[in-house]
């Protein structure tokens, strides 16, 4: 017995002599951080002993304690946005340390994504990646974060579907990347896939612009779903444009991928900030209407029944008393952030309130975030966020029209000394020269949109494996992304417009849920076998589902002027369900040599639902290389990098363009289906871009600037087309893929800090885009997209994929002949945009202008003005003394360019004035405030461009069936641009 009570004894004695040595060899380093020049304490900057996992934040003071350390001489990396990554070696008997940082004010030491779970300082970077930073984003207050983007990043055409509130963009990264498959890039916040999906609000019904459908997107304008998001809760946003850096997300990146990364919380007491704004509008442009001078002019246009209507003296502005309005606009947000080492968090709460130009239309946004670090254990560490957003507006009745509704459209067609005005009683005048009151309109018709999202995130990091040589990880993340949006469309029966069908009242009643979820597992491997050898791997999957559900109910005869759908005596209803399930694994590997020369290998194989075989995978391979000199030109060159980089990215078919549908009929008076009239193809796969990339990275004038120049050429097969078959097939067309094409571009973006003084800096950027597309095998004859005589794209081997084809007349004996010819292309020769920020103490200004030469659009709405003999220069004769619109009128069908017009314009994108008031004044008002900040912006506030009609970005209507991937460029009747001010104030406490 005593010798089982002896063993413990035993083992407790062999612990306590072996803990005094282990207690021995560690110890405790403490110091401070601060910042070069000022000297003032850095805040949040992460500290690590190189090769462990033990470290610590520093504290509001700039204030550290490492507890743990080992006892040796060891190296300390200290990490801080905004500042280079530093390393220090700490000697064994070192005392306090005071670590200066100096800042990166060129970002030359930010970490740029380049694996599912891994990433590299951007001086090493093999590939062209473009940031722009959370506060880049918010200079100006904007509708979106597209919106916050535009002139910002190199090769990135941003444009606008609509001037409404809320918003509504296309984006397209280095040109063309398909005909019929999806354009639009890649969402992923903090890791996690999200949509953006666009769903169209259901006035179809109502303005008949394609058919009778309930709900026709590209008719529509219909917001893209990023648009939720709120611009002051982003930390920073990377763009991955070329397929070497996008390889990482397969079958679903060939346009680009856009990685938004949020704020986090930072060690310390809570520290709130606080940002408020009141803002206003006004149209940005009018397109003016004809001033008739006589009675007979009048009688030409609207018939004898205008003569008691007809008053030369009297000249309504419609565009004033529809676009009049002078909203007063808000944007209030509220954050806090704070914690300790092992938690931290980040919260914020935002409202925005923007009303429209045009009575009864807005946007009002709601956002709340939670973002919370949690250090579970040493090896352990849990990030977790979610929002919850609000997005509820309305949005008017803009757009195509084929019923005599739509506002914009028929404004176009009344006279300015027609007086459609509200009558002191109330009541509102008919219009008998057209179906519809636009006034009466915009006062009664209701256009209801209110969407709530929830966006997830989830971020899990196991350090297995810790030491001087290994280190293992691993990372799990993942989240869920869900939408739901209601459209209400109620048009009264009392609107002029809708009796005319003898249906008077139409109500619409859409709902739609999309779920999206998706998981990521990972390895990271990191190898370092000497100080100059550092190799990272990885090895994940991922995992994606998305659940789309979507009802539709419309009525029309609505009895009683209710506006449930049950009210009505015709009613139609529509539902879309779909599901597609993505599945992918990938393998990387970095390894960088002396901080000089970066290897970059990796692949992904992706499988998806979608594809004809969902089982198959399909493999997206990519490699990277670059090498920096140093010191090359004293004084002048810093640092030169030259780079290459090849990969391979997909664009997923459609969902259900596998399948041949069956089609509703009757037979014998009973229900049934028959086949569709398409084909697809059981092959069906994603379309491959082929992508090679190069460019040379330059440090200038001792690091006051920097300079990255690019070329790539894109070679994508597989691409999705239609082609016709044989009436022996039973069908009309099939999908398949086949098709090829090449896209060739070159970049620029400059940095620059030509002045930096204690009381003066100057801080400016440039960047710039080109690209060109050519199609390059075509298995099945030319063919257009969209009717020559309105404008069409020809897709046409040897020739580009956007080159724009109309009607033109040719000389021939006995008279002139229509032929289709080439107009010019929708795609722009090049985009550029510059900013610069000077400060002088307390003040700053900072502007930004935006630029594009070259591209075409479609002036659909200068049309209507001249189809309704209602243009402001109709009259004005020609050199031949004929009157220009009715040249225009009567030709337009057989010389389709006139109403195409070059887009290239010069933007005063964004303007602020800022004010940072004096510490002493922000204090003796508001003890604990500080960093009070006043300032007065706006946006879009000039343009110079001889293109006639409003915003040469506004491309808002697709037609003729024309795939949005290469048709943007047609306007027509859009809810007109504005010019937007705002006066803000911020103080952080």
């Amino acid at each position: 017995m005593l010798g089982v009570l002896a063993r413990p004894g035993l083992l407790l004695a062999a612990l306590a002599l072996t803990a005094a040595p282990l207690a021995a060899q560690t110890r405790t380093i403490t110091g401070k951080v601060l910042e070069e020049g000022s000297r003032a304490p850095i805040a949040a900057a992460q500290l690590q002993v190189q090769g462990t996992s033990v470290g610590t934040l520093t504290r509001d003071d700039g204030a550290f304690s490492i507890v743990g350390a080992p006892a040796r001489e060891v190296i300390l990396v200290v990490r801080r946005i905004g500042y280079p990554l530093t390393r220090i070696t700490v000697a064994a008997t070192s005392g306090p340390l005071e670590i200066v940082l100096k800042r990166d004010v060129l970002n030359l030491d930010q970490v740029v994504v380049t694996g599912q779970a891994s990433g590299i300082s951007r001086r090493n970077l093999a590939n062209d990646v473009a940031s722009v930073s959370g506060a880049d984003m918010n200079k100006v207050s904007a509708q979106s974060i597209e919106n916050a983007m535009q002139g910002k990043i190199a090769g990135a055409q941003i444009s606008q579907s609509t001037g409404a509130p809320g918003g509504g963009n296309r984006i397209r990264i280095r040109g063309i990347s398909s005909i019929l498959g999806s354009a639009q890039p890649l969402y992923v916040i903090d890791g996690v896939i999200v949509t953006d999906v666009a769903i169209g609000s259901g006035t179809n019904k109502v303005t008949r612009a394609a058919g009778t459908a309930i709900s026709v997107g590209n008719q529509e304008a219909p917001v893209n779903r990023i648009a939720d998001l709120n611009p002051n809760d982003i930390e920073n946003v990377d763009v991955l444009k070329g397929s070497a850096a996008a390889a990482i997300y397969g079958s679903k990146a060939s346009g680009g991928v856009i990685i938004i990364t949020t704020k986090r919380g930072q060690a310390g007491k809570p520290r709130f900030a606080l940002r408020t704004g009141m803002g206003t509008a006004e149209l940005a442009y009018r397109n003016g209407s004809r001033r008739f001078q006589t009675l007979d002019d009048a009688v030409r246009v609207f018939g004898p029944g205008i003569t008691p209507f007809f008053d030369p003296n009297q000249y309504l502005d419609y565009e004033t008393l529809a676009y009049g309005n002078r909203p007063v606009n808000s944007d209030l947000s509220l954050s806090v952030s704070g914690g300790t080492d092992a938690t931290r968090y980040f919260v914020s709460a935002s409202r925005r309130n923007e009303e429209g130009i045009v009575d009864n239309t807005f946007a009002r946004k709601t956002n709340v975030r939670v973002n919370l670090d949690q250090r579970i254990s040493s090896r352990l560490n849990l990030q977790v966020g979610n929002e919850i957003l609000n997005n509820a507006s309305d949005r008017g009745l803009f757009g195509n029209d084929n019923a005599g509704n739509s506002i914009a459209y028929t404004l176009t067609k009344i006279p300015g000394f027609l007086d459609l005005r509200r009558r002191p009683d109330g009541t509102w005048p008919v219009n008998q020269f057209y179906p519809s009151n636009p006034l009466q309109t915009i006062d009664q018709f209701q256009n209801d949109e209110n969407v709530w999202r929830n966006i997830t995130t989830g971020r899990l990091t196991a350090d297995l494996l810790t030491g001087d040589t290994h280190t293992l990880q691993f990372i799990a993340f993942g989240g869920v992304d869900l939408l739901n949006q209601t459209n209400l469309v109620y048009s009264p029966p009392t609107l002029q417009f809708e009796p005319v069908d003898g249906l008077p009242g139409t109500s619409g009643n859409s709902k739609t849920t999309n779920l999206q979820r998706n998981l990521n597992l990972n390895a990271v491997h990191g190898w370092q076998p000497t100080s100059s050898i550092k190799v990272t791997s990885q090895v994940g999957t991922q995992y994606e589902e998305r659940d789309f559900n979507q009802t539709r109910a419309s009525a029309q005869n609505l009895l009683g002027g209710l506006e449930v759908v049950t009210s009505g005596t015709v009613r139609d209803i529509d539902e879309s369900r779909l599901r597609v399930q993505d599945f992918g694994v990938f393998v990387q590997s970095e390894a960088l040599w002396n901080e000089k020369l970066l290897l970059t290998v990796g692949a992904r194989a992706d499988r998806s639902s979608n594809n004809g075989d969902p089982a198959k995978f399909f493999l997206f391979p990519k490699a990277a290389s670059s090498y920096r000199f140093q010191n090359v030109l004293d004084g002048w060159i810093d640092e030169a990098k030259l780079r290459v980089a090849y990969g391979e990215t997909g664009n997923q078919p459609l969902y259900g363009q596998k399948f041949t549908n069956l089609d509703l009929s009757s037979v014998g008076g009973l229900g049934a289906f028959r086949v569709g009239s398409v084909r697809a193809a059981s092959d069906l796969r994603p379309e491959r871009q082929r992508e090679f990339e190069a460019g040379v990275d330059l440090n200038l004038l001792r690091n006051r600037a920097t300079m990255s120049v690019t070329g790539f050429r894109r070679n994508i097969s597989d691409l999705l087309i239609t082609r016709t078959l044989a009436p022996t097939t039973g069908f009309s067309s099939e999908t398949s893929n086949g098709a090829e094409m090449q896209v060739t571009g070159a970049e620029v973006s400059i940095n620059a800090f030509p002045v930096q003084t204690t009381n003066v800096t100057w801080t400016t950027r440039l960047n710039w885009g080109t690209n060109r597309s050519k199609v390059t095998r075509l298995p099945v004859p030319t063919f257009l997209l969209g009717a020559p005589q309105v404008g069409a794209v020809r897709i046409e081997q040897g020739k580009s994929a956007t080159q724009l084809i109309g009607n033109d007349t040719l000389p021939q004996p006995g008279g002139r002949v229509v032929v289709p010819v080439v107009m010019g292309d929708g795609n722009p020769l090049w985009t550029a945009g510059l900013s610069n920020e000077v400060r002088y103490k307390r003040f700053s200004l900072y502007a930004l202008v935006d630029q594009q030469k070259g591209g075409m659009l479609a002036n659909g709405t200068w049309r209507h003005y001249d189809l309704g003999q209602n243009s402001r220069d109709y009259d004005e004769l020609d050199e031949f003394g004929r009157k220009k619109g009715d040249v225009r009128r009567t030709s337009y069908l057989q010389v389709t360019r006139i109403f195409y017009q070059n887009t290239s314009f010069i933007k005063l994108r964004e303007v602020t004035f800022t004010w940072d008031m004096p510490q002493a004044w922000t204090q003796s008002v508001w003890k604990g405030a500080s960093n009070a900040r006043l300032s007065l912006s706006g946006r879009n506030l000039i343009w110079w461009t001889k293109f006639r009609g409003g915003d040469p970005e506004a491309q808002n209507f697709g037609g003729g069936g024309a795939p949005d991937a290469v048709q943007r460029n047609r306007e027509l009747a859009a809810y007109p641009a504005s010019r937007n001010f705002w006066l803000n104030f911020s103080v952080d406490f």
